[in-house]
């Protein structure tokens, strides 16, 4: 997400309401000084208070997330372009620890046996897998926050290959047996250009009416 232009805008809406930062720390319960951190886009607020600042500035959280004014013509369009950027923020961040912990790999001596276990046993990457995002990880958060009745699920995957697309199948269970197995289609990865072809995120965002 854009920190400097959430926080122009955080800082507009402040303005607008004729309220202080001292005034909008007091009622999150912070210190002025992280809504002035905040308003001059050095870092975001914590996810855990998107909500009661959205509430105070009197805007959505989609409007929060894109960091401008939206018509109510666009809030769909909106919040799907805001959940694939929570997406692609997870993967920047994964991009940006594997330079942390290469720059902490010129060390002295006395972490080089810590990093090289840390690195051989406890970070060697897995591959051949999908597997759903932590409920409680700060993606799956703003999703859900995102996300209508039907809601939206993302999930991390890394292969040891190329592959040409994904398949996506619906399987129904009753009582644990399984009644019955569709398609429901495929995505070639000519149409996600933006992706990565052996690691990534995918957000899945189901219409369970129109099933």
């Amino acid at each position: 997400m854009d920190t400097v232009k959430i926080g122009k805008y955080i800082a507009g809406k402040r303005k607008a309401l004729g309220m202080t930062q001292a005034q909008v720390a007091e009622k999150l319960g912070m210190s002025d000084k992280s809504v002035s951190k905040w308003e001059r886009g050095i870092c975001l607020p914590d996810v855990s208070v998107y909500m009661a600042l959205c509430e105070i500035l009197g805007i959505s959280l989609n409007e929060f997330i894109a960091g401008e004014d939206i018509e109510p013509a666009e809030v769909v369009q909106k919040s799907e372009e805001n959940l694939i950027q929570v997406t692609e923020d997870g993967e920047h961040r994964k991009h940006k620890l594997k330079k942390i912990i290469v720059l902490l790999a010129v060390f002295g001596s006395v972490m080089a046996g810590i990093l090289i276990y840390l690195l051989t046993f406890k970070n060697q990457p897995r591959v051949n897998y999908i597997e759903p995002l932590a409920q409680d990880s700060t993606e799956m958060n703003i999703a859900g926050m995102l996300s209508d009745a039907d809601g939206a699920f993302l999930y991390d995957y890394a292969v040891d290959k190329e592959i040409k697309g994904i398949s996506f199948e619906l399987a129904v269970y009753k009582k644990g047996v399984l009644e019955s197995e569709s398609s429901l289609g495929t995505i070639s990865w000519s149409e996600l250009e933006q992706i990565s072809l052996r690691n990534g995120m995918i957000a899945v965002i189901p219409d369970f009416q129109n099933l």
